[in-house]
């Protein structure tokens, strides 16, 4: 995002443009040769006022979107973009599912207005969504004891409950699968919460180390909020099974531990898999409380 600080007194640039005072407009004015010396203060105090920002650090490129940068650099003719998981075609351009252009299609020809939408987001999103997951009978849903927020996608979701729990739950410590997506970390370090890993990829087995994954969490202190991937599990691809889940389940319950699932690839784990959300239902089923992210 490009920022541009913009003062209220008006200057004139070497370019011939001016800035009015009392406002944004730039209108053109005649290119006149400017005076050296008006000329050397006006540089004085823009290296002035750009020197506050002297000490802001270039944040680190993002390594997923790296790897598609460099895809697009690349001229070999024999490349694929294995960094940013999405549908491809056959010409490695974005696939837009069949599904998605009849609902936009939808959408359009229902004439809908751009009304702003409540703050916790539009209601028919979040009653289809909950149903996705938990199922339409699900014990909380006709109970009434979900708050569901709609969100600036995955990532967004996982920002509002990282602040979530450092407000409300302040102390508590979050538990990471090692290893997870790469912004978990940051998300809850910026969020100001405190977090610790728990085993999760056994590299002999290239499977998941249920082991120790369940020592960890047996180990991790009571009340520990432990992030989960509801399915595909990024980066590994590798989910517990259905009796793995009843474990983990298990566990969360005794230690009453708050399960936090960010579930980023279910539509599409669906499609390739052709198979339901039932495992997700298991630990849903059991434990009283936890968090849901759906991007």
């Amino acid at each position: 995002m490009n920022v541009a600080f913009v003062s209220q007194a008006a200057c004139t640039l070497p370019c011939g443009h001016r800035l009015q005072s009392g406002g944004a407009r730039m209108h053109s004015a005649p290119i006149r040769p400017a005076r050296q010396s008006r000329f050397r203060v006006s540089m004085s105090a823009a290296t002035a006022t750009a020197s506050r920002l002297d000490a802001i650090e270039q944040a680190p490129a993002d390594p997923i979107l790296g790897v598609s940068e460099a895809f697009k650099a690349d001229n070999s003719p024999d490349k694929l973009n294995l960094g940013v998981g999405a549908y491809r075609t056959e010409d490695l351009k974005p696939y837009v599912l069949e599904v998605v252009k009849k609902a936009e299609k939808r959408m359009i020809e229902a004439e809908e207005n751009k009304e702003y939408l409540p703050i916790d987001g539009l209601a028919d999103f979040k009653k289809a969504t909950l149903q996705l997951l938990l199922g339409s009978s699900h014990a909380a849903i006709k109970e009434n004891r979900i708050a569901c927020v709609q969100s600036l996608s995955g990532t967004g979701s996982l920002r509002v409950g990282a602040d979530f729990i450092a407000k409300f739950l302040k102390g508590t410590k979050v538990y990471l699968s090692n290893p997870t997506w790469g912004n978990h970390k940051n998300i809850f370090t910026d969020a100001g919460v405190e977090w610790k890993w728990y085993r999760y990829f056994d590299p002999e087995t290239v499977g998941l180390d249920f082991e120790g994954m369940c020592s960890d969490l047996e180990a991790a202190p009571e009340g520990s909020i432990i992030i989960l991937h509801g399915c595909a599990h990024n980066p590994t691809g590798i989910d517990p099974t259905r009796e793995q889940w009843g474990k983990i389940a298990d566990i969360c319950k005794s230690k009453n531990l708050l399960p936090f699932f960010d579930v980023a690839y279910q539509v599409l784990f669906l499609v390739v898999c052709c198979v339901s959300c039932s495992h997700l239902h298991i630990p849903l089923l059991h434990i009283h409380s936890h968090m849901l992210c759906i991007l």
